[in-house]
């Protein structure tokens, strides 16, 4: 579903991404682990097409997202055909403060995809029942949690009914109470066989949910395998340490 090959990034002279490389296969679901800053956003960001990149190439169901050297003028039309493929959920949730939740919803299926509003609607309201809160359908963002706002944001992000789904740090920006509920939404749709790449701090959730959990740190992937053989039996030292720090005992 996901090819990534020779990915290098930098910021600002910096060097960011040094050659990645990494295969995601339909059905998978990868989490994305390691500190702060080791790049699991970008790369995210990467895949998607929000960010570009001076090396390498991404293919994301068959479409080739190519570096900046190596770009087309068809590349714009390249990043739209994948974000059509892929959805994302950011840490903030980005919600048109003010549109309704089910504006904010249908927006996309009927500008994007060329639903008409009704049936935009009608599967909103699916959606919204689906995350457990087809009650607040007429509320404003403003009105809601921040665990609903998120929900939402995921929602929104079906809506336009992806192939794969993409979640950075999705319960960073919430309060402790309110992670459950998002990680439960997450829990469901990767139980019905979504294509899910998740980068989070919940190692808990990541031991649970994850086909194979992949390490970051420093712009590197320095270590991949099912979650029982990273969380137990890391082969690194730099997964060790990071280990060290995040998990209790």
């Amino acid at each position: 579903m996901i090819r990534v090959r020779g990915l290098r990034k930098s910021y600002g002279g910096q060097l960011l991404f040094r050659r990645l490389d990494l295969d995601i296969s339909k059905g998978e679901v990868v989490v994305l682990i390691g500190p702060s800053g080791s790049g699991k956003s970008s790369f995210l960001r990467c895949v998607n097409g929000l960010e570009s990149f001076e090396e390498g190439e991404v293919t994301v169901g068959g479409i080739a997202l190519h570096s900046i050297r190596g770009r087309s003028r068809a590349e714009g039309e390249a990043i739209r055909r994948v974000r059509l493929k892929v959805g994302m959920v950011f840490q903030q949730f980005n919600l048109f403060p003010h549109m309704s939740v089910i504006g904010n919803i249908v927006e996309a299926p009927v500008r994007v995809l060329g639903v008409d509003r009704e049936t935009a609607a009608i599967e909103a309201r699916k959606l919204l029942r689906r995350i457990n809160i087809e009650g607040k359908a007429d509320s404003y963002p403003g009105e809601l949690s921040g665990g609903e706002q998120q929900r939402v944001a995921i929602a929104r992000a079906l809506a336009m009914r992806p192939e794969a789904m993409l979640f950075d740090e999705p319960t960073s920006s919430l309060d402790p109470e309110m992670v459950g509920e998002v990680l439960s939404v997450i829990r469901d749709l990767v139980g019905e066989g979504m294509t899910t790449v998740i980068a989070t701090h919940e190692m808990g959730f990541a031991r649970e949910v994850a086909d194979r959990v992949v390490v970051f740190d420093k712009g590197e992937i320095v270590e991949t395998g099912p979650p029982e053989e990273i969380f137990s039996h890391p082969k690194t030292e730099r997964t060790r340490a990071f280990l060290s720090r995040v998990l209790p005992g």
